[in-house]
């Protein structure tokens, strides 16, 4: 049934090596995806559009080691991935991978990397990476398909239906941890990783190229797709893009959406000042989301995480856990059919 499966992702994604014609969802690309060269033997992953999933990763390759950041949602889109990366590292093995934080579209193809040393933050390996597995989803999709005559159930059961979450991953758990700032050396290059968390997750980090003028930035930009805060407080996202600009890089590769540079980021900070002062009055994702004020950012995709972000602004207790998020994500999906225009079609009734 996989090979299956995965025969027939090929045959509808790809039309020559590695180029996707499709996202994921099925909807058309907005940008080019597979691997994009971003600095001297620097590269992205780029998986369009950016909504639920839809994650990107990177590879620095050094003289006779490379490091990768990331990994993916599952291990079809993971293995692709590495045999699009294997003749830059035939020479340079992978012999480090840095996951961003603890999201499972950032380290469940883990397993497939063969990494001497995987690195994420203390924090990341802590909260989320021990939070949600592929069981979860598997559960998450079943519970979609009983209640499929729902918005809610047909949300649940679309955002993870185009991956492969079921027993044949091993979640593979980062070796190294580390709390601030961590200098690496990898075939002779410098790479820096800094802890920006809590922000979109508990753990998040970016991943500074000093030598290509490149930051990996991970979840803490979406660039043309709504992001996502679950962890917040919007102080620490926002003081994370004031790092990464102080940087000064040339370019950035978000965690969702194309490339970008410093002043891409801007829209992002409109973003989050507007969203947190409408949900400081009490405006409820949806009247958000419609109201003339929210224009600059109509045309993102997946509005309907505004749910997501308003809780987390209006929120006074802990991070919610378990059957809490369940519950905020159906209320996600009741207004992902609800709104017009970005969201995966998918997603849709």
């Amino acid at each position: 049934m996989r090979m299956r499966r995965w025969g027939a992702f090929c045959l509808a994604r790809l039309t020559s090596r590695f180029r996707l014609v499709a996202t994921l969802f099925g909807d058309r690309e907005r940008y080019a995806a597979g691997l994009t060269p971003v600095g001297e033997n620097v590269h992205a992953w780029l998986q369009p559009n950016g909504a639920w999933g839809e994650s990107n990763a990177g590879l620095v390759v050094g003289d006779g080691a490379s490091l990768l950041v990331d990994t993916l949602w599952d291990l079809p889109l993971t293995r692709a991935m590495l045999d699009a990366m294997a003749p830059l590292v035939a020479a340079a093995p992978i012999r480090t991978l840095v996951n961003t934080h603890g999201d499972g579209d950032h380290w469940w193809g883990n397993e497939l990397v063969g990494a001497g040393e995987i690195i994420a933050t203390d924090a990341a390996a802590t909260h989320e990476m021990q939070a949600v597995t592929p069981g979860s989803m598997v559960a998450l999709g079943r519970l979609g398909a009983a209640l499929r005559f729902t918005a809610s159930g047909r949300f649940l059961r679309g955002m993870a239906a185009p991956y492969e979450h079921g027993p044949e991953i091993t979640l593979t758990p980062p070796t190294r941890t580390f709390s601030g700032r961590l200098e690496l050396e990898v075939g002779g290059r410098e790479i820096v990783l800094i802890e920006v968390g809590p922000a979109h997750t508990q753990g998040d980090l970016i991943v500074h190229v000093p030598d290509a003028d490149v930051v990996f930035a991970a979840d803490v930009a979406f660039i043309g797709s709504t992001p996502v805060m679950w962890a917040g407080p919007v102080e620490n996202w926002l003081n994370a893009l004031d790092t990464i600009a102080k940087l000064e890089p040339k370019t950035i590769v978000p965690g969702h959406g194309p490339v970008t540079d410093v002043a891409g980021l801007q829209p992002l900070r409109d973003y989050w000042r507007h969203l947190e002062s409408a949900a400081r009055r009490g405006r409820s994702p949806k009247e958000i989301v419609l109201a003339p004020e929210y224009a600059p950012f109509a045309d993102w995709d997946c509005p309907e995480r505004a749910v997501i972000n308003v809780r987390t602004l209006q929120r006074t207790g802990a991070e919610p856990k378990g059957p809490a998020v369940v519950k905020i994500l159906a209320e996600v999906g009741r207004l992902a059919a609800e709104l017009p225009g970005r969201s995966p079609k998918a997603l849709h009734p």
